[in-house]
């Protein structure tokens, strides 16, 4: 017996061995980007990473959350501009380059143009809302800015220590909606149309009918499934090399238009494709998103993170300021329009304000063209279905939100975590507080 154990010991180490490896890389790879960003972009304390940013509980399993805490750590080099994540013997090591973002290449050569600070708004606190935000960073220590505006002045304000309203913060999915306004300038421009074919000639019938309108209202079909753990769709997409040929090479698992599900996968498609674009205009990614929307916005700080070719991870890595969410939150409040400029068509607003219709004539009410909107069910608003106001939102993990109230002039930012995978615990509440406000 003993002489046929040893191999299926071996074996079994090996394969051990081989799973730590792959857990390891994905898990460094993904702590370096995040600490990266927050580090050099965010100007947060190396501690504060560790402890805040760190703790996501990537398994949700207490016992496996407290060992990757107690395996991970980081070390950083001011004179390269470098940080590194370490996994057990894994490490990964990332360069921020100023314009561009955090990359595993030390060797990239990019503009060192200086970075000037967005726009700012006006100003016009109004004492009954600075006591609602002050009560409401009592009540959640997770918030690093909440802000109100209405009528496009900040009534109310407020932000952590190491934030400011300049500040470019961590915005994970709120990305997919500022890719999705990108969409709607270039189809301005002529560029692009909603119903033009992503992959045209392809042989493949699922993958000849797709379209854009299918990717920006994630009823692509792709065979992807969002979750956030390791080894699952969207740890693969994140740490492949190149994002956009990963993505681009996916199964279709429904006829595109027959099925939705919300999808990491669909907007990084979107911005891949949005770059062949960018680069026949001789735009890289970043430059296409600076010249045709953030430089009409006045937003200056945006950074979005990219995989190791350069492609942008639209989906989850942007790195926007308050002020600048607030800017994106004045165009979709006047339908496109911004400083008397129209910027994004009113009938593509439209489209991204509208529940998506899938082929069978049913719609997904709380989900437009990359943007979310409230209903009344409370399994699809837990928080707001009470609300009687439109609100719709750009939403990311940990209770990222950019919130636009048309009836009532109002826009409502805000950017933090909680602890680990928890939302903005306290939304509902302090919403209706504030409406209750202004609805008079």
């Amino acid at each position: 017996m003993k002489k046929f154990a040893l191999p299926g010991l071996i074996t079994l180490i090996i394969l051990g061995y081989v799973f730590y490896l792959s857990l390891a890389k994905q898990l460094s790879y993904y702590s370096t980007h995040v600490a990266c960003g927050n580090y050099y972009l965010s100007k947060r304390p190396l501690n504060s990473i560790i402890e805040k940013e760190a703790n996501t509980k990537p398994f949700n399993v207490e016992w496996l959350d407290a060992l990757f805490l107690k395996l991970l750590s980081y070390s950083v080099n001011e004179d390269n501009k470098t940080l590194s994540s370490s996994f057990g013997s894994v490490e990964t090591t990332m360069k921020y380059y100023p314009n561009y973002g955090c990359s595993t290449d030390l060797n990239k050569n990019v503009s060192n143009a200086n970075i000037k600070i967005s726009s700012l708004h006006p100003i016009a606190i109004d004492k009954n809302i600075q006591y609602l935000i002050d009560n409401e960073f009592v009540n959640d220590r997770g918030h690093r800015a909440l802000i109100v505006m209405h009528k496009n002045n900040i009534v109310g304000q407020q932000f952590d220590q190491y934030t400011s309203i300049n500040t470019p913060l961590l915005s994970w999915s709120m990305t997919k909606s500022l890719t999705s306004l990108l969409f709607g300038r270039m189809m301005l421009e002529g560029f692009i149309e909603l119903n033009d074919q992503v992959f045209p000639g392809s042989d493949d019938p699922k993958r000849n009918s797709l379209t854009y309108r299918h990717l920006l209202n994630h009823t692509d079909g792709l065979d992807y499934q969002e979750a956030y753990y390791p080894f699952t769709d969207f740890f693969k997409m994140f740490i492949s090399a190149n994002v956009g040929k990963h993505i681009s090479n996916l199964d279709f698992k429904y006829q595109p238009g027959n099925h939705w599900a919300y999808s990491s996968a669909a907007t990084n498609l979107l911005a891949y494709k949005l770059s062949e674009i960018g680069n026949a205009l001789g735009f890289n990614m970043q430059e296409l998103f600076q010249y045709f929307l953030f430089d009409e916005l006045g937003i200056h700080d945006a950074v979005i993170g990219k995989d190791q070719n350069g492609n942008m991870i639209a989906s989850s890595l942007g790195f926007i300021s308050p002020t600048a969410w607030l800017s994106v939150g004045k165009l979709m409040k006047n339908n496109g329009s911004y400083n008397g400029k129209q910027i994004i068509d009113k009938d593509f607003i439209s489209f991204m304000r509208s529940p998506v219709e899938i082929n069978n004539g049913s719609k997904i009410l709380n989900y437009g063209g990359q943007w979310w909107l409230n209903t009344k069910d409370p399994t699809l608003s837990p928080q707001l279905h009470t609300i009687d106001y439109e609100i719709y939102s750009a939403n990311g993990f940990q209770g990222q939100r950019l919130m636009i109230i048309p009836a009532l002039d109002l826009i409502i930012v805000r950017l933090g975590l909680t602890e680990g995978r928890t939302e903005w615990i306290n939304e509902g509440p302090f919403i209706s507080s504030l409406i209750s406000n202004y609805a008079n």
